[in-house]
């Protein structure tokens, strides 16, 4: 007999947050995520913030900085939550694969 633990609820990842680092002459700055028409990705960041944090409500990680710069990463994941996602998160996915196959906004996730 196993016995069977749940999988931990880990939180959303919303990216890098804003910070500063100074090590003797070297300073590395992250800052916030760059506008969407600069992004390879052009989706809102609230899109993807929403996407990842219904993602993690299924036990699945979905890293928002790496969505919005990474398009393979982005169409591995929102592919993942259109086969296996609940009825919300199957719907964002398709939203978010629209933006990822044009490339341009054309709902209202992109």
């Amino acid at each position: 007999m196993s016995s069977t633990t749940p999988r931990s609820r880990r939180p959303a990842s919303t990216g890098p947050s804003p910070l500063l680092v100074q090590h003797a002459s070297a300073v590395l700055v992250i800052g916030p995520l760059l506008p969407r028409q600069s992004r390879p990705l052009q989706a809102d960041a609230t899109a993807l913030e929403r996407f990842s944090a219904l993602m993690a409500e299924q036990g699945w990680p979905a890293h928002v900085s790496a969505m919005a710069f990474d398009r393979i990463y982005a169409r591995e994941r929102f592919a993942w939550a259109h086969r296996r996602g609940h009825a919300e998160l199957k719907a964002m996915a398709e939203e978010l694969l629209v933006c990822h196959r044009r490339g341009w906004p054309g709902r209202s996730a992109c």
